[in-house]
């Protein structure tokens, strides 16, 4: 997968789509804290990062951490155009945090963990977290993805992707931590309209990691399976309308002292 982020990194940013309610709600979260230490693990290109940062202002130090180079380098270049600087960019992986125990008051993930060895991720994060510090995880479940438009309508997608976890997955894992504690789950319903044109340069362009586990020959059968599919069940190709789901996960540090 390397590879794959590496090559998408310049478009990345354009091919995605970047929800601002997750952001809104972590910002407010934080909100009465004087000063934030964060980390976006997994932040790619930055376009969740940028938002926060922008949200938060300059109370927030961001520490943007992904283990691709291309991503990183042009989230530097994506904070430099917006005048942001107070962030720092690392190349690390999920399970080896390079930051100093107990000195975040903050981690998110957004859209990453299926790409993370999860029980390290979780390890390294109550690590590095201080006590009382969040754990913010957005990510879309193995049903959500059933229900977007390419769950539904490109063949084989949601056998595809079978990285993501189901809602009791996760909890299960949070309960083999004894300092991680989920104290909320929320969920996003986001509505989305584009043309057709727009959902085909994105599946060829792999916006999603999961068209890698095609082979060629299978993604262009499916790809022209999925455009005929599209024109069964849409009349207006300019506007093709779904909604998409996501679950955020609200987690408490909680270091117990004996």
């Amino acid at each position: 997968m390397y590879d794959h982020f590496l090559q998408i990194s310049p478009h990345y940013r354009g091919l995605r789509t970047t929800d601002l309610g997750p952001v809104l709600f972590i910002a407010n979260k934080l909100q009465n804290l004087s000063s934030i230490h964060a980390a976006d693990i997994g932040c790619g290109a930055g376009r969740y990062s940028l938002k926060f940062v922008q949200h938060l202002g300059e109370k927030c130090h961001l520490f943007c951490l992904d283990s691709n180079k291309g991503m990183l380098n042009h989230l530097h270049k994506y904070f430099t155009k917006n005048n942001i600087r107070n962030y720092t960019p690392i190349r690390s992986d999920s399970h080896k945090i390079p930051l100093q125990t107990d000195s975040l008051d903050c981690i998110m993930s957004f859209n990453a963990i299926h790409h993370f060895s999860l029980q390290d991720f979780l390890k390294e994060s109550s690590r590095v977290l201080k006590n009382n510090g969040k754990l913010f995880i957005y990510t879309r479940l193995k049903e959500q993805n059933e229900r977007t438009i390419w769950g539904k309508h490109f063949p084989c997608f949601s056998q595809k992707e079978n990285r993501l976890y189901e809602l009791d997955e996760l909890k299960s894992a949070f309960e083999k931590d004894p300092n991680l504690n989920i104290s909320s789950v929320k969920f996003f319903e986001h509505h989305r309209v584009y043309p057709i044109e727009k959902l085909v340069e994105q599946a060829k362009n792999h916006h999603y990691s999961t068209f890698k586990f095609y082979k060629k020959y299978e993604f262009r059968e499916s790809l022209h399976r999925f455009v005929q599919n599209i024109l069964n069940h849409y009349d207006d190709l300019d506007r093709i309308s779904w909604k998409d789901q996501n679950t955020l996960l609200v987690i408490e540090n909680k270091q117990w002292s004996y």
